[in-house]
């Protein structure tokens, strides 16, 4: 895809998606590219490098030579991936019952009391009333952590000296 041709070349698109959105933690548009890069890196991987290294797949437990086995050690790894996978999934297919609400909280006197950046705009995921304090996931807190396993995974098990770094990454 154009200059995109390796799994490296679409994290780091992934990175520059999530340097964007945290720079407007209020775009929609900015959160959801973001999810969208940061869930289909995992095709990615597989295509251009997993499905081909056996000695990787056996240090990460995957017994075959099966994407879907790639995709639920990810699960396993990264528990929040599969709420990425949501989100991915509900812009592709128009997908509105995903099991949470996406909110845009738009500053002062919206959202959950101590959420989000304080009078900001800011997106949150909704787990409705019946998940008690833990109802809001502010959308920034989501794609952090599928970003930073990402960046862990590449760092790793596929190691190079000019691995992308976001600039609001802070280790």
């Amino acid at each position: 895809m154009f200059n995109i041709l390796t799994a490296r070349d679409f994290y780091s698109v992934l990175v520059e998606d999530f340097d964007d959105f945290v720079a407007a933690p209020h775009s929609a548009r900015r959160a959801m590219h973001c999810a969208t890069t940061a869930y289909h890196l995992h095709e990615w991987v597989w295509g251009d490098w997993l499905s081909k290294n056996k000695t990787a797949r056996d240090a990460l437990g995957i017994s075959a030579r099966d994407p879907d086995l790639f995709l639920q050690w990810i699960d396993r790894y990264c528990v929040w991936f599969r709420i990425v996978q949501d989100l991915a999934n509900g812009t592709k297919h128009f997908a509105r019952d995903a099991g949470f609400e996406t909110v845009f909280v738009g500053g002062f006197g919206e959202g959950g009391f101590g959420v989000g950046p304080y009078g900001k705009g800011y997106l949150v995921i909704d787990w409705g009333q019946e998940a008690g304090d833990q109802r809001w996931l502010p959308a920034a807190h989501l794609l952090e952590v599928v970003v930073r396993f990402w960046r862990d995974f590449f760092q790793r098990y596929l190691p190079s000296a000019d691995l992308p770094v976001s600039r609001h990454h802070v280790d």
